[in-house]
């Protein structure tokens, strides 16, 4: 065999072997590349199940910096836009919350546990959204009129409402109850230093609101004692009126058009029983107005 052919031979079983290792090589490196990546995206899975937007942003992140895919930066946009909408409602910013949240629930390759929570999240908002321009707005309205008229004590009994709320201490609702306990205090104060007696007065008051706030932690709290139903009546459908439904009472008058403030919750228990509907979401204007005859 001629010596050119042996190291022609010689030099296409150096190049195969040297691709075989290139090869091998690029394999071993794209096997850890994908491996790190998967593990980034389970990690940020991970977190999205714990609800813990801010670890997940991160994992995805990370996860879109070892490999650049649709996936990855679709699910760190959700978890972003879900922080963002859960800060939005604790600022009482429901418009841009529903955005943040509606940008969660549309996205394109999204991850259907986020899209899941996001939906659910979504009507969370509206709710608080509801709760506070139907009952906790409404409230406070009363008691800047209130103050505004130097009526200290009923300022005081206005945003002690606000904290008897069955929902305040939810983690939407923390503005408000710090806004209704600093107007707790600001008309105590303002009572003790503008009214003769006032400071035994707010003591009495004191004392009767600790009484009326323990109260409402129980079924129907100090409903009125007279009124259609007979006296401590607070059952409809044979059923005790929670808190919770006497709120949703409230706003759904309100929504009707009433002054929903203005009716005590015995009165709303007795609209409730005499409209005969099987929730507060189904009374009408017209129950109301027939609730309202003399």
């Amino acid at each position: 065999m001629k010596k050119s052919t042996i190291w022609t031979i010689v030099a296409v079983v150096i190049i195969a072997i040297g691709g075989g290792v290139f090869y091998a090589t690029q394999k071993s490196n794209s096997n850890q590349v994908d491996a790190s990546y998967n593990s980034a995206m389970q990690q940020g899975k991970d977190a999205v199940a714990d609800k813990n937007y801010s670890k997940a942003s991160s994992a995805f992140d990370k996860a879109l910096g070892i490999k650049k895919t649709a996936q990855a930066k679709a699910y760190k946009s959700q978890a972003d836009n879900m922080l963002s909408a859960i800060s939005a409602t604790k600022d009482g910013k429901y418009d841009d919350a529903l955005t943040n949240v509606n940008n969660v629930v549309t996205a394109n390759n999204g991850y259907a546990t986020l899209t899941k929570q996001g939906r659910k999240l979504k009507t969370t908002i509206k709710d608080v959204q509801d709760n506070y321009e139907n009952e906790i707005k409404p409230i406070f309205d009363n008691a800047k009129q209130a103050e505004d008229g130097k009526q200290y004590l009923q300022a005081i009994d206005q945003y002690q409402r606000v904290l008897d709320l069955p929902y305040i201490n939810g983690q939407y609702y923390a503005k408000y109850k710090k806004q209704a306990k600093k107007g707790v205090d600001k008309n105590k104060k303002l009572a003790d230093e503008n009214d003769n007696g006032a400071g035994a007065l707010t003591r009495s008051y004191r004392s009767s609101s600790n009484s009326n706030s323990a109260k409402q932690n129980q079924d129907t709290g100090n409903a009125g004692k007279t009124g259609e139903g007979a006296v401590g009546d607070h059952k409809v459908h044979g059923k005790t009126v929670t808190n919770n439904q006497i709120s949703q009472l409230r706003k759904r008058v309100t929504k009707l058009g009433y002054d929903g403030m203005s009716f005590s919750p015995q009165d709303l228990i007795d609209l409730y029983r005499k409209s005969g509907r099987s929730k507060p979401s189904k009374i009408t204007k017209s129950d109301v107005a027939d609730y309202l005859k003399p």
